[in-house]
């Protein structure tokens, strides 16, 4: 009869809108397709969170600046931007070819006649390309026979049909009742409109055309203070309102929704300067990762008098405040020179009035606030939730599993918010999806890990959609099971049995798409025996990594008999055994330390004690633990008995005490399989959490045929880190390509973020460290970052 572990964990949860990104071509009418994305996402409850990305209409490439950028966003869904069929002809006028026409008048009439919507050819292309870089919400399978990874749930993304009853896809946003909001006109296409548009939304009727907004628009949409101006101004009353205090814009305005910040970001804004679509699409990325995000074309720049006017102001106030603030504005751009980029971080820094000028202010100080470079997103980012219900604790009792993953016991239902946008029985509701993050579960998150891993299934149907996110957990709170009609919303909620998984299970469901298997190497199960005898993986480390290392190696098998005897070891054919002075002289500290160190390992069954005993008929020395002595003990190598009297130690009136080790932790350490160990400990040191696996070999699942062998994988502080650790420093003769390649292979697999080198020796071969590096740099859409670890046996230094 076993028992099973139980505990009870904390579970945070959050409601919140969808994050989805938006894919959109960066071509000749870039401007066309960016307001209409936009007009799109103000439709969409939660739009004025979405994202866009651009691509090469020709290639179908998306632009590689927004690989980092969309990583850290995590939308829930990436999507290609449907617009009618009619919009597509009169943008694209050689893409739909029409029989039977005969002139242009008869091709114009056909174009009005049509209907329906379409989206870009060359953006499936690139849609897929920008999925492969995050985790989108995808449909689980419905048997363990079908593909790890489904199909995604939403690919492509219109105008929101509201006049369905039982619409699906995302929740529209709702209706405005008669009253003013801040919005931007569809029609506007000016520098300054585009930047309205990013910071307000788009109204998706006007009642009159609006001319395209002045200087004034700008000044606010960089200031963000001051009342905005009357040309912001949307309304369905049928006026012409001047006064803008109070007014919400058309991206928040009767949404329930509040931006929240996660982690700590330094970077408090981004200046995005550049004439592209990519460089619109940046700024507002950064708008709506880090709380703002400002576009700035070069004629805007180029003009003195207008910047002078307009910007200069605005932009030394901006600099000074995230100057108070310990913050960094960064400046940046993917179409322009490192140089007139450059230029334009010094023109923002520059300042109009006098008390400015003479203001006392540290010029390095400034240079330091004001950083040319892409914005760093790796410490937090911000994003939209509902108010209600931020921050939600409940407690799931899960069980442990041998391999040290954890079983919700029950389902999770997350709450409701108690004001719907939609009522409960629409259609509509529920329109939210669920964060969840669990206390003490330190896998990697997000990187597209196959759902199935993480949720539970009892029944036929999977509960929900869920994702790993970079909370943790992401799903789409609708039940997938029968759902009979006229149920109630509490209802119609899938209660998910969520998975927190170990690292191991981790890397094996990660590799199970790619067509590996995963299991222990010769090392990776000797370690795990002796995990298993100290009881945990940290008390291995500690162990190893710890001033006892010295001592454990003197435990090795010699490669011959010695010559010389050893004072306080004897060697019994190349096996050696130490008595207490032997290992006291190798554990630093007093003979009290070393005391407790022998304890622990003699409960740990790491150490033997036990007598050097001869055989009066065969002659020859045994070791003979403390179990089999008595008065009498059998010899363990001709099974005859002996009587213990002082013939059979030899020296001394009486017997010294010696120890021998886990015969398996020495034929561990012999083969060097304490420096993965070394490495280990060192990244644990370093981490503030910190999970790890015994070393692993991948295989092909379909040939059984061994791929690579990776010493160590951990998760360090939410960085996935593969260690290559050697005792010499290098790869094995004529295999340092070969070793790359199996190494890369497996870093692609994992989505690893870090691939270190690790030695006992003083250096790392400077050629293998080169060819890595390179190799590593090359990878596509995430160069892998490569680090060296050398001198790990003493004092520990990185490179």
């Amino acid at each position: 009869m076993t028992s099973t572990k139980v505990s009870f964990v904390p579970a945070h949860l959050a409601l919140r809108p969808p994050r989805v990104a938006i894919l959109v071509p960066d071509d000749h009418l870039w401007r066309e397709w960016t307001m209409q994305a936009v007009a799109t996402a103000s439709e969409y409850w939660g739009g004025g969170g979405f994202i866009l990305v651009p691509y090469d209409r020709e290639s179908g490439d998306p632009s590689a600046v927004f690989a980092a950028i969309v990583r850290a966003y995590d939308p829930d869904h990436v999507v290609t931007l449907e617009v009618s069929l009619r919009q597509f002809a009169e943008w694209y006028p050689d893409a739909i070819q029409f029989s039977n026409v005969s002139d242009e008048a008869e091709r114009e009439e056909a174009v009005r006649n049509m209907h329906g919507e379409v989206g870009d050819p060359a953006g499936v292309r690139a849609r897929a390309t920008v999925a492969s870089w995050c985790s989108p919400l995808r449909s689980i399978p419905l048997s363990r026979e079908e593909e790890s990874r489904q199909i995604e749930t939403l690919t492509e993304l219109g105008r929101p049909n509201r006049s369905d009853p039982y619409p699906r896809g995302l929740a529209a946003a709702p209706i405005p009742a008669r009253s003013l909001r801040l919005a931007a006109s569809i029609s506007w296409r000016t520098d300054i409109g585009l930047l309205a548009a990013l910071q307000v939304g788009i109204a998706h009727e006007e009642s009159w055309e609006r001319p395209e907004p002045g200087a004034e628009t700008l000044e606010w949409a960089l200031a963000q203070q001051a009342d905005p101006p009357a040309s912001l101004i949307w309304n369905n009353l049928g006026e012409r309102p001047t006064e803008t205090a109070g007014l919400e814009s058309w991206f928040v305005a009767d949404q329930g929704l509040v931006r929240v910040w996660r982690g700590h970001a330094r970077d408090g804004a981004a200046v995005v300067v550049g004439d592209t679509g990519a460089d619109f699409a940046l700024a507002l990325a950064y708008d709506r990762l880090l709380g703002r995000g400002v576009w700035l074309t070069t004629a805007l720049l180029d003009d003195q008098d207008f910047f002078e006017a307009h910007i200069m102001s605005t932009m030394w106030r901006l600099t000074s405040k995230l100057e108070r603030a310990a913050s960094h504005l960064v400046v940046t751009s993917t179409s322009l020179s490192p140089e007139r980029i450059s230029e334009a971080a010094e023109r923002l820094q520059e300042s109009r009035y006098g008390f400015q000028r003479t203001r006392p202010r540290n010029r390095s100080e400034a240079r330091t606030t004001v950083q040319v470079r892409q914005a760093n997103l790796d410490r937090g980012n911000s994003e939209y939730v509902m108010r209600e219900h931020l921050g939600t604790t409940i407690v799931l009792p899960m069980e442990e599993l041998e391999d040290g993953s954890r079983n919700a016991l029950t389902g999770l239902e997350s709450p409701v918010p108690s004001e719907l946008l939609y009522s409960g029985d629409s259609g509509q509701a529920p329109y939210w999806y669920v964060d969840v993050t669990l206390e003490r579960a330190h896998a990697p998150r997000a990187r597209d890990l196959p759902a199935g891993a993480v949720v539970i299934e009892d029944g036929i149907f999977p509960e929900v959609n869920l994702r790993s996110s970079k909370d943790g957990f992401s799903y789409d709170p609708s039940s997938m099971g029968f759902v009979s009609s006229g149920t109630f919303l509490k209802g119609r909620l899938g209660k998910p049995r969520l998975r927190s998984l170990s690292t191991r299970a981790w890397v094996t469901s990660m590799a199970e798409p790619a067509g590996l298997g995963v299991r222990l190497s010769a090392p990776g199960r000797q370690a795990e025996l002796v995990r298993q005898r100290l009881g945990s993986r940290e008390a291995l480390l500690d162990l190893v990594a710890g001033p006892t290392r010295a001592m454990l190696r003197a435990f090795i098998a010699r490669d011959a008999p010695p010559r010389r005897r050893t004072p306080g070891t004897v060697v019994l054919g190349v096996d050696p055994y130490l008595s207490f002075a032997a290992i006291d002289d190798l554990v630093p500290g007093s003979s009290d330390a070393t005391v407790d160190i022998i304890d622990n390992l003699a409960k740990a069954r790491l150490l033997r004690r036990g007598l050097i005993l001869g055989c009066q008929e065969c002659g020859r020395p045994s070791f003979v633990d403390a179990d089999r002595l008595g008065q009498q003990f059998e010899c363990p190598q001709c099974a005859s008995l002996n009587a213990l009297i002082s013939e059979r130690w030899r020296e001394g009136a009486e017997p010294t005490w010696y120890y021998d080790l886990f015969a398996t932790f020495r034929e561990l350490l012999k083969s060097n399989g304490d420096v993965p160990l070394l490495a280990a400990g060192h990244l644990r040191a370093k981490a503030r959490k910190y999970l790890d696996t015994p070393e692993l070999e991948f295989f092909e699942l379909e040939t059984n045929e061994a791929v690579a062998e990776i010493d160590v994988v951990a998760s360090v502080d939410g960085e996935v880190v593969i260690v290559e650790a050697k005792s010499n420093g290098a790869f094995a003769a004529r295999k340092r390509g070969a070793q790359t390649q199996k190494l890369l292979r497996i870093a692609e697999v994992l989505r690893a973020d870090r691939l270190i080198l690790a030695t006992t020796a003083a250096h790392w071969n400077s050629t293998d460290i080169e060819h890595l590096s390179r190799e590593a740099a090359a990878l596509n859409p995430f160069p892998l970052k490569t680090e060296v670890l050398e001198e790990l046996s003493g004092e520990q230094r990185s490179s």
